[in-house]
């Protein structure tokens, strides 16, 4: 499973699907969700890894989890 921040494509798109907004705002929050993810929390992830990589890993077996049980 391939992901550059917290999340992997396939729960990117979950995420997109599962937040409804009404107008303009439902034909931009796929992308938004995909730049935040992929650029802010990627930060977040790195630095997370450098001060505690196993938090890290649980951190990613949660998501992981949660976005199974969706």
């Amino acid at each position: 499973m391939e992901r550059k921040g917290f999340f992997t494509p396939e729960q990117e798109k979950q995420l997109d699907e599962f937040i409804k907004l009404e107008g303009i705002y439902e034909a931009v929050d796929g992308p938004a969700i995909k730049l935040a993810d992929n650029v802010v929390l990627d930060k977040l992830k790195d630095k997370l890894s450098e001060k505690n990589p196993e938090l890290t890993a649980t951190v990613l077996a949660i998501i992981d989890e949660v976005f199974a049980n969706l």
